[in-house]
């Protein structure tokens, strides 16, 4: 077994014995922990229970890399249609409860949590389901699960990858611990040339990597023009109101804390300047009903009216002015559809930049801070579509926003910038083709 995977099994066995700890401090923690404690028996038995023929397992560390992968999946779950054989079975992981709204695009015949990333676990449930390709979603190549599939033969491939500046899977203790994970990939997409280079350095052979691109572009150009086409963005403006050409409608997406505190003042002190009201619609990332009521509270401790959007059209109206704070899940690229500009959060309290592609392709300029290390971020605001800037230049930016030419032409730049980089699904799908499993 190779250094990452011992020290990667070490780590498992290490939470495990502090479940009862986590359990108690951190009860959502606790929760997954022991779903995924529970996942490599429910696997197994399911494995063993299935009909013999080929299946392909894919893992995503969560909803934004597992929807990547969504476009080239379902390219090659339709070339079977036409091929001889049975259909392969697809299984599909996720490390986050936040991966739960990708199932949807991806129609896995099995999904759920992965098994704990040590070798017990992770070779019984490859014995036991026997996938002929294990497939990693961008940036989750587990060393255990990538050691268990060269004991068991399966061929491992790595889809939109992805190694950001800095990543500590680029210093020199991880490049020792977790090469041979790396080395053992059979066939790797890498999202840019860029990335290519960094996957290189961690160990993937040259010959193995092929700049494929991001079927992230592809899937947020279909999600925003089908909300568009199905009317679920219609909808959307028709449940919020009409604001008025004097109150353009903010989206912000996936917020933490920081994002909303920082929202809540920005769009208070525009309006106390005379500016535009902004009708203001927060959706916290994993809006459990925790997060929301931190959200509320943090309304009405400002004494900004607020609702919850799963009250909006039941009994209950916004007030005017109101935050409406977005409960639904999985529906955020629809709703990013039914704005005038987007916020993405993560950019401001170091918990890691959001997706900004989805609100890109709805045609919206689109709004983050400054901390974080997503390239397609970056590349946004050099197109023009993106706009960076800190807490307190926030208001500011929103102030700008005020004229409806603005925000046309830094929307117009969005989109024109994710339309630029689609191709990438075909281009992955042509990519683990020789690889897929046929019965």
């Amino acid at each position: 077994m190779n250094a990452g995977a011992r020290l990667s099994g070490a780590g498992a066995r290490a939470v495990l014995a502090l479940e009862p700890l986590i359990r108690r401090a951190w009860p959502e923690l606790g929760r997954a922990l022991s779903a995924r404690r529970a996942a490599a028996a429910e696997l197994a038995a399911w494995g063993r229970r299935r009909e013999p023929g080929p299946l392909v397992w894919l893992h995503g560390a969560s909803a934004g890399e597992l929807l990547g992968a969504a476009p080239a999946v379902r390219i090659l779950r339709a070339r079977e249609v036409g091929r001889p054989g049975r259909r392969a079975t697809l299984l599909v992981t996720h490390s986050s409860p936040s991966g739960r709204p990708a199932l949807e695009w991806l129609d896995p015949d099995r999904a759920g949590y992965p098994p704990l990333d040590h070798r017990r676990d992770c070779d019984s449930v490859l014995a036991a389901v026997r996938p002929g390709l294990l497939v990693f979603a961008k940036l989750d190549v587990w060393p255990g699960l990538a050691a268990a599939a060269a004991r068991a033969g399966t061929p491992t491939a790595l889809i939109n990858g992805t190694v950001r500046p800095g990543s500590r899977r680029s210093g020199a203790v991880a490049l020792r611990l977790f090469r041979e994970s790396y080395v053992r990939l059979a066939t790797v997409g890498a999202a840019s040339p860029e990335d290519a280079r960094r996957l290189a350095a961690l160990g993937v052979r040259s010959d193995r990597i092929e700049v494929t691109g991001d079927a992230a572009f592809d899937l947020a150009l279909e999600r925003a023009d089908r909300a568009r086409a199905d009317g679920s963005a219609a909808a959307y403006r028709s449940a919020l109101g009409a604001p008025g050409a004097r109150t353009p409608r903010l989206v912000a997406g996936s917020t933490w804390a920081a994002d909303e505190a920082a929202l809540l003042d920005a769009v208070a002190t525009v309006r106390r300047e005379g500016g535009p009201g902004w009708q203001l619609v927060i959706a916290p990332h994993e809006p459990t009903a925790a997060r929301v009521r931190e959200l509320l509270a943090s309304c009405a401790a400002r004494g900004v009216p607020a609702i919850r959007w799963s009250r909006l059209g039941e009994s209950a109206t916004a007030p005017a002015g109101a935050v409406i704070a977005f409960d639904e899940v999985g529906r955020l690229a629809e709703l990013y559809a039914a704005g005038d500009a987007a916020y993405v959060g993560g950019g401001l309290g170091g918990t890691g930049l959001h997706n900004v592609l989805e609100p890109a392709a709805a045609g919206l300029p689109v709004l983050f801070g400054p901390h974080h290390d997503r390239t397609d971020a970056l590349a946004l605001v050099r197109a023009g579509g993106g706009l960076s800037c800190s807490a307190g230049a926030l208001a500011a930016t929103l102030a700008g926003l005020a004229d409806p030419a603005a925000r046309a032409r830094h929307g117009r730049a969005a989109r024109a910038f994710v339309e630029a980089d689609t191709g990438a699904a075909t281009r992955t799908a042509d990519l683990l083709s020789p690889l897929w499993p046929a019965g």
